[in-house]
């Protein structure tokens, strides 16, 4: 199988509800009387409207003249029978709809990325979707994006309602109906059942049985497993042409070979990293929702701070699926997995927004551009979220307008009381809060600030980071994974590695052109707190615990078809340095924990094995580091020998001296040599040269043995 980073080694103002009724009110089964908005019968449809006699625009208005119904979690909505059986015959109609119309499963999903096509008459150019990655516009997009799909949803749900017999069943049916709406998957929550993991069974089954309008049963695909083509056009994924969707009927979820025309789902896979990565992303939206950061750091890795982003955690998710669908950016939106995750993106949001109600998106440079707008160009609150228009006559959707979450028509658990501040505060700490928040140096119990006695808890304790930037001009999706212990020497099994801490994600593609360096922090606290109750970690003690760190603390770098980037040539850019920082800890269940001073970091932490490292294998062990701006290896200065080495596209060289009691003084010997631009070693007597070429997915060794100086031919292109 060809490693993924080899393949691409060369490619570089709210709206109140009234208000949003009355704009909606002509697109609606209903009128608008005395300021309220009223049904014109009882199915209280949103009635889609599509384009009108007069050309007019899709008017994106999420649900109307149903109140505001809460958006729940999906494990708690399938507890609901009777809504979720409505709700799952509601997503097989909106995937069975036409591929030609407009508000079609098809073609809502390819908004976001491929086919890119124009939607709504919205026009623009190249190979990108509407959505702003890597923007200060990322999460407010999302927001009427979400919205169009659960109008769409929720008109399917009021016309099956539609089909039940007159009478009480109907209306009974068309109550359930009002009350659709788009469920949040919360992938940071320890799981309700620890055996089923984090991606819940109702996204994996591949059958679901249903009850019909008419009172019978059937066995039914899953529409929450996969969406099927109907038809598959090989020109709508053709542009894609590094992977196989142009072939696969249907999507795909964490494949064994995603370069594989007959690919399949490996959803226990997925669930396996996902269920290993949630300590990490629990703690990790714990400190994105109680440390305030500006809303552009907050919300982007384009202008991530320490902390890092809430696009950051979110690519994480969408890398646990490998090479399928959700891994890659063009068509992840047709994963039905897709929208409950973004669902869960906009609950986080929206929690954010009430516990810091005067943070907003501001103006900013895009680091990337999209379908409609240009890379380098400023976006702020009041521009355009295209191509979702707000009426017939055109207005669009801006992130000033689509502020109130509740103008859509929905709302989340944590925020349908309105609740204070001190009550929101609650509602995060019993979803997110860690077991260890801090480490106090002199506490026997290293549950301080978490689930300690009373006897044993402080407010004074130092919280321990990986500080993670790593560039995204290499337009791929990768990670950072972090560690402490040796990790499994297979990179498949970083993932799931018992060793394993958490990781910084950066989801990408050619077609991007980002060049930004997304930053982020994983969190280690509270697993220093594991290895010191297992009694790996033997004290608390700062000085101990840096010490214990520089031979344990690991860290790797992995594509997204789970192969290792090599650390020996990682990308320009890239580093990662541990921190500490003090830590005040909350002494009631409404306080969060405050940092208080400064971090303190400690670079000489590395990582084991230190980045420098050219996997020498001889006993002098001689190591070195790639110079990307003159194209050279250059020894470490405690090696008295010099070398260089030119560098060939996409081929990192790495070289290793070591002695060769074997060595002749009349004698040398070259294997496997191509012919290139020259690379000179100058070795002492009896040594021999290694070269090491990694290109295409493989490894080429070249040997020679000298006595005094060997010209030795670099690789080519060739």
């Amino acid at each position: 199988m060809k490693s993924f980073f080899t393949s691409f080694g060369g490619l570089t103002t709210s709206l109140s509800l009234l208000t949003l009724a009355q704009a909606a009110a002509p697109y609606l089964n209903g009128t608008l009387a005395n300021g309220t908005l009223t049904n014109g019968n009882s199915s209280a449809s949103c009635g889609i409207p599509g384009r009108t006699d007069d050309d007019s625009y899709f008017s994106v208005v999420g649900v109307q003249g149903t109140g505001v119904q809460v958006r729940q979690e999906l494990r708690e909505l399938e507890k609901d029978t009777e809504t979720w059986n409505l709700f799952l015959q509601a997503f097989a109609r909106f995937q069975g709809m036409d591929q030609t119309d407009k508000v079609s499963y098809f073609k809502v999903a390819g908004i976001h990325g491929a086919p890119f096509i124009e939607w709504d008459g919205v026009k623009g150019d190249g190979l990108k979707g509407y959505c702003p990655h890597n923007s200060n516009l990322f999460g407010s997009w999302h927001r009427p994006y979400l919205a169009l799909f659960e109008q769409v949803l929720h008109d399917r749900a009021v016309e099956i309602a539609n089909e039940y017999p007159a009478g009480e069943a109907r209306e009974k049916a068309l109550k359930t109906a009002h009350k659709v709406r788009l469920p949040y998957w919360d992938w940071a929550i320890d799981p309700p059942n620890s055996e089923e993991g984090v991606l819940p069974g109702s996204l994996r089954r591949t059958r679901v049985t249903v009850t019909y309008p008419n009172g019978t049963t059937g066995n039914i695909r899953n529409p929450l497993y996969e969406y099927d083509f109907h038809p598959l056009k090989y020109d709508d994924f053709s542009a894609l042409s590094e992977f196989q969707f142009k072939n696969w009927n249907t999507t795909i979820r964490s494949p064994l070979d995603g370069y594989a025309e007959n690919a399949t789902s490996r959803n226990d896979e997925s669930n396996s990293r996902l269920t290993s990565q949630q300590p990490n992303n629990r703690d990790t939206l714990y400190k994105l929702l109680t440390i305030h950061q500006p809303w552009n750091q907050w919300s982007t890795k384009a202008d991530g701070g320490t902390i890092g982003s809430v696009e950051t955690i979110h690519d994480g998710v969408h890398n646990s699926f490998g090479l399928g669908n959700m891994g890659i950016v063009e068509v992840s939106s047709f994963d039905p997995v897709f929208w409950f995750h973004h669902c869960n993106m906009d609950r986080i949001m929206a929690i954010y927004q009430a516990r810091y109600p005067d943070t907003w998106v501001e103006d900013a440079t895009q680091a990337a551009g999209t379908y409609t707008m240009a890379q380098g160009s400023t976006q702020g609150p009041d521009s355009a979220l295209t191509p979702f228009h707000m009426n017939a006559k055109g207005d669009m959707w801006t992130s000033s307008i689509s502020r109130n979450w509740t103008s859509f028509g929905y709302t989340y658990p944590e925020l349908a009381s309105n609740p204070s501040n001190d009550t929101l505060t609650l509602s995060i700490n019993n979803l997110y809060k860690a077991q260890t928040q801090g480490l106090n140096e002199t506490s026997t119990n290293t549950t301080v600030g978490g689930d300690s006695d009373s006897n044993n808890k402080t407010s004074d304790a130092t919280d321990w980071l990986a500080q993670v930037n790593m560039p995204s001009d290499i337009q791929i999706s990768y990670s950072v994974r972090a560690f402490l212990g040796e990790p499994d020497a297979d990179p498949k099994n970083w993932p799931t590695d018992p060793n394993y801490v958490g990781q910084i994600a950066s989801l990408s593609s050619p077609r991007m052109n980002s060049s930004t360096i997304v930053k982020g922090s994983i969190c280690l606290t509270d697993r220093l707190a594991a290895k010191y109750r297992s009694g790996e970690l033997k004290s608390l003690d700062r000085t101990e615990v840096t010490e214990w760190l520089k031979t344990n603390f690991h860290w790797r770098i992995q594509a997204l078809d789970f192969t290792e980037i090599p650390r020996s040539h990682p990308p320009k850019g890239l580093n990662v340095t541990v921190f500490n920082v003090p830590v005040s800890l909350p002494q009631n269940a409404t306080d969060v924990p405050q940092w208080t001073g400064s971090f303190e970091y400690k670079p000489e932490i590395k990582g084991n094995p230190p980045v420098y490292n050219t996997t020498a294998t001889g006993p002098s062990d001689t190591t070195g580091s790639f110079n990307e701006t003159s194209g050279q290896w250059v020894w470490n200065e405690t090696d008295s020998r010099s070398s260089t080495a030119a560098k060939s596209s996409a081929t990192p060289i790495s070289l290793t001296l070591s002695s060769s009691a074997a060595a002749t003084a009349a004698s040398s010997t070259i294997t496997q040599a191509p012919s290139s631009s020259a690379a000179s070693v100058t070795p002492g007597p009896g040594e021999s040269v290694v070269l090491e070429t990694m290109g295409n997915g493989e490894v080429v060794t070249r040997v020679v043995t000298v006595v005094v100086t060997v010209e030795v031919p670099a690789p080519t292109d060739s």
